[in-house]
């Protein structure tokens, strides 16, 4: 034990001799500081710009301190750029001089020479739309009842004014729509718009109304011919017509004839027999699936053929319709 503790005390005798003769030895070297921008006006910043986060530079001074630098991170100093006399505008090409270093040993010089590229630029406030982005559907025999509303729908981003134009808007997460069975209102997360720009807030909220939808047939609903004024009388067959049609099931449950106009577009056909597709006018929130029949046949005034046989031929009875002049 006694020549164990001897050892020990053998140890610390020479680390503090070492520590003494460190502390007075003065040797020159490389040293890695941090570059800190000041004397920015009001409302200006060079985020954006290529700029390296440390200088090398070149101090002389004791060892001790310098090893504590390098081992222990205890800052000796720190690279100063002073922006105090420029205005938002264009990069400009800057290099760093012994003036710009700051510490409490000697400054033999910037090693290598180092040059930077500053942009200063404003820094800007803007409130951004939100875009949502889906790449899902609702799942089979459900609609929504409006169109998915983001809330808030534009949020308060920050950064250098010249990486806007570049980012118009801020992007949403997209959602699955196809797991949604009910209305609700979801969270949603927003996608960070480029390095530079900083969000206020980094979730909206997404308002989802759907339900159910029924496919329904109302039948027999009356067929009117579009003539323009001063054309001969128009004859349509058959007069009425089935529409099928999908919507939302209690609405489409509620719905009524009165709520469509079937019409054949005639214009100014000249006399003859025509076969012409037919437009439905209906609510917006209706989808038409189709007509039965898709198609009509159409006669514009006295064709010369003959009526009998035209309805023989297409095994129609003869009929009769008034046609609406636009």
């Amino acid at each position: 034990m006694n020549r164990l503790g001897l050892k020990i005390a053998c140890l610390v005798a020479s680390v503090v001799i070492w520590m003494q003769v460190a502390s007075h030895s003065i040797v020159e070297q490389n040293v890695s500081l941090p570059l800190v921008v000041t004397g920015l006006g009001e409302n200006l910043t060079v985020e954006g710009s290529d700029l390296p986060t440390e200088v090398t530079v070149r101090l002389e001074g004791s060892k001790l301190r310098l090893l504590r630098h390098n081992f222990f991170n205890q800052i000796v100093g720190e690279v100063r750029v002073n922006l105090w006399d420029r205005e938002a505008g264009p990069e400009f090409s800057y290099e760093v001089a012994s003036s710009d270093i700051y510490s409490d040993l000697k400054v033999l010089g910037v090693h290598p020479p180092v040059r930077l590229r500053i942009h200063v630029d404003r820094q800007e406030f803007r409130l951004l739309p939100v875009v949502q982005q889906n790449t899902t559907q609702l799942r089979e025999g459900f609609d929504f009842l409006e169109a998915p509303k983001l809330l808030p729908d534009s949020v308060l981003v920050s950064g250098p004014g010249r990486f806007f134009l570049t980012h118009p808007g801020v992007k949403a997460e997209p959602i699955d729509f196809s797991k949604l069975k009910e209305s609700q209102r979801l969270p949603v997360r927003l996608v960070q718009p480029g390095e530079f720009l900083h969000l206020a807030t980094r979730q909206v909220s997404l308002d989802c109304l759907i339900a159910p939808i029924e496919d329904r047939t109302l039948a027999n609903i009356p067929v009117v011919p579009l003539v323009d004024a001063g054309r001969p009388p128009v004859g349509v067959s058959p007069p009425v017509v089935d529409v099928m049609v999908r919507g939302v099931a209690d609405s489409v449950q509620a719905l009524t004839a009165n709520r469509f106009l079937v019409t054949v577009p005639v214009g100014n056909l000249d006399e003859g027999i025509y076969e012409l597709k037919g437009q439905v006018d209906k609510p917006d929130w209706l989808e038409v699936i189709g007509l039965d029949p898709p198609l009509f046949q159409v006669i514009v005034g006295r064709p010369s053929v003959s009526l009998d046989s035209l309805y023989q031929s297409m095994e129609l009875q003869p009929f009769e319709s008034e046609a609406v002049n636009e």
